[in-house]
C-alpha cells in the first residue's frame, strides 16, 4: 500500500505503518521544522521511506504538487491538528485558524485514494464539526467508520 502522509509529525505512526503493515510512504507533508528533521533523519537511516517532504499543506495543494499522487496513492493518512477540538483548548472548531480539515479533504478529493485514515482527539466527536467532516467524506465518495481508542488499546 502506498501512503501519502499528511501532518506527519515526527513519524511515530509512520514507523508502525512501515514496519507492521508494510506500507510504503510516498510523500510527507509536515510544517514543523523539528519534525521535518526527524523524518529526514529516520529516512536516511532507513527507518522511514525516502520520499518527498512538503512543509506547508497549502503550498502542497496550491502548487499542484498534490496532483502527482493521484493514481499512485492507496491511502492518505492524516492526524490533522487537534488544537481546535481538544478539551484542553478553546475548542473553536472550524473557526480556529489551525483547523486543517478543509486542506485534508481537498487532498483526499484530488488524490482519490482507496482509503483515508484520520486521527484526532475524542473532542472532535462532540465538537459540532464532526458531522460536517462526515458529510464532506461522503460527498467525496467515502463511507466513514470511526472508533475511539484509549492509550491502553
Amino acid at each position: 500500500m502506498n501512503e501519502l502522509s499528511l501532518f506527519s509529525g515526527a513519524g511515530g505512526g509512520l514507523l508502525a505503518t512501515k514496519h507492521f503493515l508494510k506500507w510504503r510512504t510516498i510523500g510527507y507533508v509536515e510544517q514543523n521544522p523539528y519534525c521535518q528533521n526527524i523524518i529526514a533523519q529516520r529516512a536516511k537511516e532507513g527507518f522511514l521511506d525516502a520520499a518527498p517532504l512538503w512543509g506547508d499543506i497549502n503550498e502542497f495543494i496550491e502548487s499542484g504538487a498534490v496532483d502527482q499522487y493521484k493514481g499512485v496513492t492507496d491511502v492518505v493518512t492524516g492526524g490533522f491538528p487537534c488544537q481546535p477540538f481538544s478539551v484542553a483548548g478553546r475548542r473553536k472548531g472550524k473557526d480556529d485558524g489551525r483547523n486543517c480539515w478543509p486542506q485534508c479533504i481537498e487532498v483526499i478529493r484530488r488524490v482519490k485514494p482507496r482509503f483515508f485514515f484520520g486521527e484526532n482527539v475524542p473532542g472532535l466527536l462532540n465538537s459540532g464539526y464532526f458531522p460536517e467532516i462526515l458529510r464532506s467524506l461522503a460527498q467525496a465518495g467515502y463511507a466513514a467508520r470511526w472508533i475511539v481508542l484509549g492509550v491502553d488499546d
